[in-house]
C-alpha cells in the first residue's frame, strides 16, 4: 500500500515561499489504478516526483508497504509525457536498461524483454530504434521498460498527453488490458476527466494551489473497459459531475 500523509511542499520564488502542496494526504490500496486530476499547475507532477522520490517534501511523508520513500528506488517506476527513450538502443535494449543497469542474469533479462514485448504488443519491432515507431509506440516502449523493472507501483505523469486523439483513445485501451493482465498498482496523473474516468477505480481531484484534495469519486463501472463506454450516459453523469466540481 502506497501512504501519502499530510504532504506539503514549498519552493523558493527568488527569496517568496511559494507554497504548492498543503497537507495533502491519501492512499492507494495495492493493485488499485487510481487517476489524480486537477488543473494544469496545481501540483500534480510535484506530487508524482516526491513519491518517486526524485523531489524532497517540506513536510510530510511517503510510506510504501511500511517503509519511508527518501529517495528513488527499484519499488516505484516512473513514465513521463514526453517517451525518455534512448535514441541509439533498439526497441528491446531500451527495454531491457534496466535490467542491465542490476546486472540480471542474461538468461533471465531476455526471459523479461520477452514477456513484455508481448504484452506491449512490440515483439515484430524488437530491433527497431525509436525514430522508426510512432508516438504511440514509443510510449509502450517506455512503458514496457518501466514494467521490466518489477516496481510495486507505476507512477504515470500524463503519458498520453503529447498524443493524437485517435492514438490517445487507443493508449487507453492498451492501458487498461495491460493493468489487468499485470495486476500492477498504478497512479495516473491527467488534466482530463473523460481518461481519468475510463482508466481509473477512483478519481482524485484536486483543488488550484496550494493543492490539497477537493473530492474524491468511486469508479464502478464494470472491466474490460471498451471505447463505447465513453458514450454512455452513467459515463457523461460521472464525467459532468467531476467536471462541474472542477471548474467550481
Amino acid at each position: 500500500m502506497l501512504q501519502v500523509k499530510n504532504l506539503s511542499k514549498i519552493y523558493d520564488n527568488n527569496g517568496k515561499p511559494t507554497e504548492v502542496i498543503k497537507d495533502l494526504s491519501f492512499e492507494v490500496s495495492d493493485k488499485q489504478f487510481i487517476a489524480i486530476v486537477g488543473s494544469s499547475g496545481c501540483g500534480k507532477t510535484t506530487i508524482l516526483k516526491i513519491i518517486a522520490g526524485l523531489l524532497e517534501s517540506t513536510k510530510g511523508e511517503i510510506i510504501l508497504d511500511n517503509n519511508i520513500v527518501s529517495e528513488p528506488g527499484q519499488d516505484r517506476g516512473m513514465v513521463f509525457q514526453n517517451f525518455t527513450l534512448f535514441p541509439w538502443l533498439t526497441v528491446k535494449n531500451n527495454i531491457g536498461f534496466g535490467l542491465d543497469v542490476r546486472n540480471v542474469d542474461q538468461n533471465e533479462k531476455d526471459k523479461i524483454i520477452e514477456h513484455y514485448l508481448q504484452v506491449t504488443d512490440l515483439t515484430d519491432f524488437a530491433d527497431f530504434y525509436p525514430k522508426s515507431l510512432s508516438g504511440g509506440m514509443q510510449q509502450r516502449v517506455a512503458i514496457a521498460r518501466t514494467l521490466a523493472n518489477n516496481p510495486k507501483i507505476l507512477l504515470m505523469d500524463e503519458p498520453f498527453g503529447s498524443l493524437d486523439s485517435q492514438t490517445r483513445s487507443a493508449m487507453q485501451e492498451f492501458l487498461t488490458k495491460l493493468w489487468e493482465s499485470e495486476q500492477k498498482t498504478i497512479l495516473f496523473v491527467t488534466h482530463d476527466v473523460e481518461e481519468a474516468i475510463f482508466l481509473a477505480d477512483k478519481v482524485i481531484l484536486l483543488t488550484t494551489r496550494p493543492t490539497k484534495i477537493k473530492k474524491e469519486y468511486n469508479v464502478n463501472f464494470q472491466r474490460p473497459r471498451v471505447h463505447n463506454l465513453k458514450f454512455s450516459e452513467e459515463f457523461f453523469k460521472l464525467e459532468r459531475e467531476i467536471t462541474k466540481d472542477l471548474e467550481s
